[in-house]
């Protein structure tokens, strides 16, 4: 990376070398996360009261806005999906590496995972309730359907697979996107994404109003923001002014987005999914504000406070992990309760903070060793088969970007910066 100055001259930013690997995308999954393992970790689980003092009342608000890292995956994997698409359109084997390498980054967890739970502990516990209701429920998890069916029947009594839902509609962008990017240029692009918004918007609006609220929640059309806001930044790197273009606009726009989300919190006593506000409107200024996180993750400087942030080794961390973490999280609230003693941990002055950071943290623990197993002894082997579906082949020319970046800001495709879940 190269240090530059914004075209205002108002601060200095970062130019990314988008070529390269860059740990503060690892970072923003890392953040992304640990919001959804805070989330879910302390919204149940463990068997204590969502709210009881002050104190555990202004965590319990807190905590359950957790949900929004979905959002933040969403809009990373836009960004660097479209970029990997956009930068590889020119390669004779577009499709074929593309769908190659994400089937041998997501399909060994994804499906191992459900072999574990649908085929293995199925015959190995016969009677258990929850199991032969994961069972029933086989095709729609096979085929990444879920969402559909979360959509038209609710949430699953036996949750444990219930966040496949978000896996889902990644798979379902995955198909269509591709074609897209191929059949269209970067203005067009572009305007499909803005589309995507203002539909995922009306679309939203449209299914909570006729009491669809979790259609509205875990269908993709209704989840397309989030996806475009990141796409758009994808293809805006690719213009004449680089992702810098836009990049002194992120802190007044994050800031001003976190002031009115903060707003919405008070008045609806926070950020909760399920509430009409926030399952509208919320989901598109929670799209563009961690749009703005994104920018600012890319260019900031490391001695401000997002280059510090975005720094971090914690998240970096937590980032490299997150797939594997994400899939593994929850069935742990299922098959695990009452594996961890809280009785132990003392109350003070009424309040079950310390019982439920011991739960959050133990859980995570448990949650990064098995992410730590899996990736190393599981999903690396899978990945050294990825050096056989190469984006960047000699049969292909220069993409468009490659030629531009080379004559306006001397940066190479964004195709070889770190995929989705890599």
């Amino acid at each position: 990376m190269t240090t530059s100055k914004t075209l205002s001259g108002e601060r200095e930013v970062i130019e990314p070398r988008l070529s390269e690997h860059i740990p503060a995308l690892d970072a923003v999954r890392g953040l992304a996360i640990l919001l959804v393992l805070v989330f879910h970790f302390s919204s149940y689980g463990h068997g204590l009261p969502p709210a009881g003092v002050f104190a555990d009342r202004i965590f319990h608000v807190i905590s359950r806005a957790g949900w929004v890292g979905v959002d933040l995956f969403f809009v990373l994997s836009g960004f660097l999906i479209t970029g990997i698409l956009y930068d590889s359109k020119a390669s004779v084997h577009y499709f074929r590496n593309f769908y190659a390498r994400r089937v041998l980054r997501i399909f060994p967890v994804y499906y191992g995972s459900l072999v574990v739970f649908l085929v293995v502990l199925p015959h190995l516990f016969p009677d258990n309730d929850g199991l032969r209701a994961l069972q029933s429920d086989g095709f729609w998890y096979w085929t990444y359907l879920s969402n559909v069916r979360i959509a038209h029947d609710g949430w699953p009594l036996f949750g444990a697979l219930g966040h496949f839902w978000s896996l889902a509609v990644e798979e379902q962008f995955y198909v269509v996107w591709p074609v897209v990017v191929l059949l269209c240029t970067r203005s067009q692009l572009i305007q499909i994404g803005l589309f995507c918004i203002g539909g995922s918007l009306v679309a939203r609006v449209g299914l909570t109003l006729t009491g669809h609220q979790t259609a509205a929640f875990v269908l993709t059309p209704a989840r397309m923001d989030a996806l475009a806001v990141g796409a758009i930044l994808a293809l805006t790197a690719r213009g004449p002014t680089g992702v810098n273009g836009i990049a002194r606009l992120a802190s007044p726009a994050a800031g001003l987005l976190s002031l009115v989300l903060v707003a919405i919190s008070l008045w609806r006593g926070g950020l909760a999914s399920y509430d009409p506000v926030i399952s509208t409107i919320g989901h598109t200024l929670l799209a563009c504000l961690f749009g703005a996180v994104l920018v600012l993750a890319l260019t900031s400087p490391r001695h401000t406070f997002p280059g510090r942030m975005f720094s971090s080794s914690l998240l970096r961390f937590f980032g490299r992990y997150s797939y594997a973490l994400y899939v593994f999280h929850h069935p742990i609230l299922f098959f695990t309760p009452g594996l961890l003693p809280l009785g132990w941990v003392p109350t003070f002055f009424g309040s079950l903070l310390l019982k439920k950071f011991v739960f959050i943290i133990s859980a995570t623990a448990f949650s990064v060793v098995l992410a730590l197993i899996s990736w190393h002894l599981y999903e690396t082997q899978f990945l050294k088969l990825k050096r056989l579906f190469p984006y960047q082949s000699g049969e292909a020319e220069a993409s468009p970007f490659q030629a531009e970046s080379a004559a306006v800001c001397s940066q190479t495709p964004l195709a070889k910066v770190s995929e989705p879940g890599s």
